[in-house]
C-alpha cells in the first residue's frame, strides 16, 4: 500500500528540522521525504493521496511515561475527579452508586481523587463502609502514591489493627491506632494489587483485551503512537499479552517493569527475569523502573530555611547501596533503567548510582533514565548532563498544576525554576517529554502549551524565561523520546526508511501564536502508514 501527503508543512524532526511539504510511504515505512513535486513521482497512480492543504504532519507523539495499565480500567472505574465531580459528596455518591450496581463482593475502583480540591478533605474507611457496605472499594489518589480503602478492602489485603507499616509506606491511623482507610505508598499495595487482580478475572480475557484496545485508540485520537508504561507488574504484563495475543494492540507499548506491587523494589527485573518481555513488534521490554523517593508524606527533599539552615524532609525507598545494586544488576543484564526522583536528596542518590554503574560496568549507550527531577539543586542538571542521563519530563503539569510547582519550590527554598525546560536544554541535557498519565492531561498538545506558552490553567505565567520554542518543543515529544525508549532508529521524525507513524495536526504549531495551539486538534494519526484515527 502507497500513501502520498502533499501541500502541507511536514515537520520532520529530523536533524537539520527541516520543514518540508510532501512523503511518500509504501508498506509502512516512509520513502521519500520532500518537496510535493519530488514525492509525487516516487509512488504509483494508484497511491491512497493526502492533500494536507496547509495543515501539518508530524510524527506520532512517543509518550515515555505514562500509567497506561492503570487507565485502561476507567470505563468500569469510579471516576473521581474533582472537576468534572463537584466535591467529596459527590464522589461518595458516585462510589455509591457504583456499589449498588454490583453484586456484593465484587470490587469497586475508583481513580483521580484529589483531596486538594476536595472541601471534605480524605476519604475515610468509615465513609466508604457507609456507601459501599456489601463491596470492597479501593480509591487511587490523584498522585497514585496514596490509596483510600474500605474496611472489607483492608480485610482482604490483610491490613488489621496489628499491621506494621512496611517500609516505604504507611498507614494512617486515628488516636486510638485503627486504620483510616488512607495508605501511603507502598502501605497500598496490596488492596492496589487485589483489586487490579480481581478486575481482570472478574471481567475475563476477552473484555481485557477489548478495553486494552479502547485505551490504545483513545491515546491514538490524540496523536500518541507509542507509550511507556512507567510501572510494569505482573498484572499489568498480563493485560498486554491478553490484546496483542488477540491482535488488539495498535500502538507499541514499552513495558517498564516494576515488582510484584507498583512501588516495589524491582529485583526480579533488574536480575533479568523479564528478558523475553520483547513479545512482539508491538509488545517491547527492556527498562526497569523504580522508585527512589515517595509523594507521602513529602519527597526526598533538602530544604533551605530563609535563615540559611537546611532540613531533610521524606525518606528515600532505598540506601545508596541498595538501589546501587539493583542498576548495577540491571545494567550486568544489558537493560535500562529508569529512576523515579521528584527532590533533590532522591535525585543525588540516582547521579551517584548512575556515575557508579557506568564506572563499573561502562555501556557506551546505555541511556539510563530519571523520571520527574522536579526539585533538583543547582549543578545536578550539568551533572545529569555530563552523566549521559535522559530527564523524562511532564510538561503537562505546567498546565494543570503549574502554580502548585512555583509554591513548593519557594516553601522548600530551592532556586530551581519550575519544570526548567530551557535550562535543561542550555545544560546540555536530552528531555523526552510525556505525559504522566493519569496524574496529569494525556494529551501531547496541552504539554506543547505548556512549554511554549508556560501558562498554567488559571492563566499565571509559569517562568516564563524556560519557555521553549514549538520546534524545540515537539523534539522533546518526538525524536528525544524516541531516543530514550531506544526507538530512534524507527520512529520519532519523518525520515526515509522510517516507520509510517504520523500525525496530522489542523495547525502548524510552529506559525500560529503559543495561546492558540490549545485550539489545534489532532485529524489524523498513522500506524505504519495505517489510519487508525480520523476525524
Amino acid at each position: 500500500m502507497e500513501l502520498l501527503f502533499t501541500g502541507g508543512r511536514v515537520l520532520t524532526m529530523d536533524g537539520l528540522d527541516r520543514i518540508v511539504s510532501g512523503v511518500a510511504v509504501r508498506d509502512g515505512r516512509i520513502i521519500a521525504v520532500g518537496d510535493s513535486d519530488e514525492v509525487r513521482g516516487t509512488v504509483g497512480p494508484d497511491a491512497t493521496q493526502i492533500d494536507l492543504r496547509g495543515r501539518a504532519l508530524t510524527p506520532g507523539f512517543i509518550d515515555p511515561h505514562n500509567h497506561f495499565s492503570m487507565t485502561t480500567f476507567e470505563p468500569v472505574s469510579v471516576d473521581c475527579r474533582i472537576p468534572p465531580l463537584a466535591g467529596k459528596p459527590a464522589v461518595l455518591d458516585a462510589i455509591a452508586a457504583a456499589a449498588e450496581a454490583a453484586p456484593a463482593g465484587q470490587w469497586v475502583w475508583g481513580l483521580g481523587y484529589s483531596a486538594r480540591h476536595a472541601n471534605g478533605g480524605w476519604l475515610t474507611r468509615s465513609e466508604l463502609d457507609d456507601v459501599a457496605p456489601d463491596n470492597p472499594v479501593c480509591i487511587m489518589d490523584y498522585s497514585y502514591h496514596a490509596s483510600y480503602a474500605n474496611s472489607a478492602a483492608m480485610s482482604i489485603a490483610g491490613i488489621n489493627f496489628e499491621t506494621p507499616d512496611p517500609r516505604g509506606g504507611q498507614i494512617l491511623r486515628n488516636e486510638s491506632g485503627e486504620a483510616t482507610g488512607m495508605l501511603y505508598e507502598r502501605a497500598s499495595d496490596l488492596v492496589h494489587h487485589a483489586s487490579m487482580r480481581s478486575h481482570i478475572d472478574t471481567l475475563g480475557p476477552e473484555i481485557v483485551a477489548d478495553l486494552v484496545e479502547q485505551n490504545a485508540l483513545r491515546h491514538l485520537s490524540h496523536g500518541v503512537t507509542s507509550v511507556g508504561d512507567a510501572v510494569v507488574m505482573p498484572e499489568s504484563a498480563e493485560m498486554y499479552r491478553l490484546a496483542d495475543e488477540r491482535g488488539k494492540l495498535p500502538i507499541v507499548i514499552h513495558q517498564m517493569r516494576g515488582g510484584n506491587g507498583f512501588f516495589a523494589a524491582p529485583e526480579a527485573a533488574a536480575n533479568g527475569t523479564f528478558l523475553q518481555d520483547d513479545v512482539s513488534d508491538r509488545l517491547r521490554g527492556g527498562i526497569v523502573k523504580l522508585f527512589m523517593d515517595p509523594v507521602y508524606p513529602s519527597n526526598a527533599l533538602r530544604k533551605c530555611h530563609a535563615d540559611g539552615t537546611f532540613e531533610d524532609a521524606g525518606e528515600p525507598y532505598y540506601n545508596q547501596d541498595e538501589v546501587d545494586q539493583l542498576v548495577l544488576n540491571a545494567a550486568s543484564h544489558g537493560l535500562q533503567t529508569a529512576i523515579h526522583c521528584l527532590g533533590n536528596r532522591a535525585i543525588e542518590q540516582a547521579l551517584n548510582t548512575y556515575e557508579r554503574v557506568q564506572r563499573e560496568i561502562p555501556r557506551s549507550d546505555a541511556r539510563y533514565r530519571i523520571e520527574h527531577f522536579f526539585f533538583a539543586d543547582p549543578g545536578q542538571m550539568e551533572r545529569a548532563a555530563s552523566l549521559g542521563v535522559i530527564i523524562s519530563h511532564q510538561p503537562a503539569f505546567l498546565y494543570s498544576v503549574g502554580q502548585g510547582f512555583v509554591d513548593f519550590i519557594a516553601d522548600a527554598g530551592l532556586t530551581i525554576p519550575p519544570l526548567p525546560y530551557r535550562s535543561f536544554l542550555d545544560a546540555g541535557v536530552t528531555v523526552a517529554s510525556g505525559s504522566d498519565f493519569p496524574c496529569a492531561p494525556v494529551e501531547p498538545l496541552i504539554g506543547l502549551y505548556g512549554l511554549t506558552a508556560r501558562r498554567s490553567r488559571e492563566g499565571d505565567v509559569i517562568a516564563e524565561e524556560e519557555t521553549l520554542s514549538p520546534l524545540e518543543a515537539l523534539r522533546t515529544q518526538t525524536i528525544n523520546s524516541a531516543v530514550a525508549m531506544f526507538r530512534d532508529h524507527e520512529v520519532g521524525s519523518i525520515e526515509v526508511g522510517k516507520r509510517a507513524d504520523l500525525v496530522v495536526l489542523s495547525h502548524d504549531p510552529t506559525l500560529v501564536d503559543p495561546e492558540s495551539i490549545r485550539d489545534t486538534s489532532v485529524q489524523q494519526t498513522y500506524v505504519d502508514g495505517e489510519l487508525l484515527y480520523s476525524v
